[in-house]
């Protein structure tokens, strides 16, 4: 899982996509990674890209012809990348609400984590790449166990406060009030314990496990924001390809996360 020893980052020049430098920088130098700045058009704009924030790094400079997400995807797999680095942002009146096409369609078919930045329609303050508080969130599926060992792992590489955050659903309203809260107290008792039962199975410890209930992807980014989380780490759907990998709470997430998130 780790060391990360390739990152992918796609470059078009724009503002969201430099702003994911200093991201992508932070995990190179964390694990002494090559960095690939990958374009599809100007090579002379690649080659000046970064260079004062990248002179300590083994970087590499790729030009691709092709759509853009179909080349992301198949230099990905050529290369065997372990992390793609991305901003969140398309252009349009939508963008606000929906991930830009080429990010979409990386989520959804490539297999390797992405790390994405924060989706908001004003550019956030700059402020230097921090990974000082991880917080993952699992919904107890399959991949659980997965995404907890790679999350744990990167959070104990940056010596990196790590919690975990759990989204129970919400009952709806006429099933509630056949429910006592002591069911509801039992339901999040069960949760916790399925949670240290995964810890338990890779051998991690968590500083706090979080059991909340509500709407998933509101739930969890709530939660993120009050946490202080820098970096949130979650799962990105199955890896057998038959449904693609963004399902809809992955995809959500990665809208209304207030910090960077990173989908395995």
């Amino acid at each position: 899982m780790h060391p990360i020893s390739r990152i992918l980052l796609p470059m078009d020049f724009s503002d969201r996509c430099m702003e994911m430098l200093p991201y992508a920088k932070a995990v190179a130098t964390k694990y002494d990674a090559e960095l690939i700045l990958l374009h599809v058009e100007n090579d002379a704009e690649l080659a000046k890209t970064g260079s004062d924030q990248l002179e300590d790094l083994k970087v590499r400079c790729v030009l691709f012809d092709g759509d853009p997400a179909e080349a992301i995807v198949e230099f990905a797999r050529s290369e065997k990348i372990d992390l793609i680095a991305m901003p969140t942002h398309g252009y349009g009146g939508f963008r606000r609400l929906l991930i830009g096409s080429v990010t979409a369609k990386v989520l959804h078919d490539i297999a390797c984590p992405v790390l994405t930045g924060v989706h908001m329609k004003e550019e956030p303050a700059a402020k230097p790449a921090e990974f000082s508080n991880v917080l993952c969130a699992i919904d107890l599926g399959p991949q659980s166990s997965d995404v907890l060992k790679w999350a744990s792992q990167l959070a104990t590489d940056f010596r990196a406060q790590f919690g975990i955050v759990h989204a129970v659903p919400p009952l709806s309203p006429g099933i509630e009030l056949l429910l006592s809260g002591e069911w509801r107290m039992k339901v999040a008792s069960l949760a916790r314990k399925d949670v240290e039962t995964l810890l338990s199975g890779i051998g991690r410890a968590a500083a706090g496990v979080y059991i909340q209930e509500g709407e998933v992807a509101k739930t969890v980014c709530s939660f993120a924001k009050v946490a202080g989380a820098d970096l949130l780490v979650i799962g990105r759907g199955p890896r057998d390809g038959r449904a693609g990998r963004l399902p809809t709470h992955a995809y959500a997430i990665i809208r209304q996360s207030p910090c960077p998130v990173i989908s395995i």
